[in-house]
This record gives structure tokens, sequence and C-alpha cells, in this order.
């Protein structure tokens, strides 16, 4: 059952409202990192804590930076009339799941399908490469 009017402004908000949340997280982040840099000591200690910190604040920024782009590609989906339509199936996603996750691109059933077939790939690709074989 195709989404309604009202189903998709709610959705289209909750989308706007977490670009917005994740975009100042992300400048904020940028901030805290230049202050880090700016404020570094000449102690080994306090070298090696700011290295990790930052390990940390970019590994949560590239999180980050991945749910921007799919919260994006359903933000483009409203304007070619695409949003809540499985880009595997073409089946329609359910509103309940698009209330969860709003930038989900596939139905649950496709989602499946693609971690199988990927495991599938992966599987196939390290029996390709198996280091006890006579052609190594």
């Amino acid at each position: 059952m195709a989404l309604k009017k009202k189903q998709k402004e709610l959705l289209k908000e909750k989308l706007l409202a977490e670009r917005d949340k994740i975009t100042n997280h992300l400048k904020e982040i940028q901030g805290e990192s230049k202050r880090d840099f700016d404020n570094i000591g000449g102690d080994d200690v306090d070298i090696a804590s700011l290295e990790v910190s930052q390990r940390a604040l970019a590994k949560l920024g590239g999180r980050e930076k991945k749910l921007l782009r799919l919260i994006n590609h359903a933000l483009e989906k409203f304007d070619t009339d695409d949003f809540g339509v499985c880009e595997y199936s073409g089946e329609d996603i359910p509103y309940k799941r698009l209330e969860i996750s709003p930038w989900s691109k596939y139905t649950v059933e496709s989602k499946e399908e693609l971690e199988r077939q990927e495991k599938q790939y992966r599987k196939s690709d390290d029996e390709d490469f198996d280091l006890d074989s006579d052609d190594v």
C-alpha cells in the first residue's frame, strides 16, 4: 500500500530534523577537533590521548556522514516521487519500517536477500583465494 500524503509529510519532516541534528553534531565535532589540536601540549601522553580521541571522533563522524548520505538520498527521492519504494524489488516499503528508519532503501525481505547475496559473494571470493591450494 502506497504511503498517504500525511505519512510522507511526517517522514520528510523527520528526515529534515535528523539531517539538521547530524549536520550540527558534525560541526560540533569539527570544532572540538580543531580546539584540541590548537590546545595540544608537548607531552607524549597528551598527544597519544589526543590521537585516540581523534580516531574515536573520526569513526563517529564517519558513521554520521554515511547516515547523512542516506538521508539526503531519501530526501531526493521525494522529488522523483520514489520515496517509500524499495530500490531492489520496486515494492512499497511498509510505513512502520519507514517510521523507524525513514532513510531505508529496501524492504526487510530485499535487505535480507541482498545480505545473503553479499555473504555468498564473500564466501565464494574467499574460496577463490585458498592458501592451502596448490595454485599458490
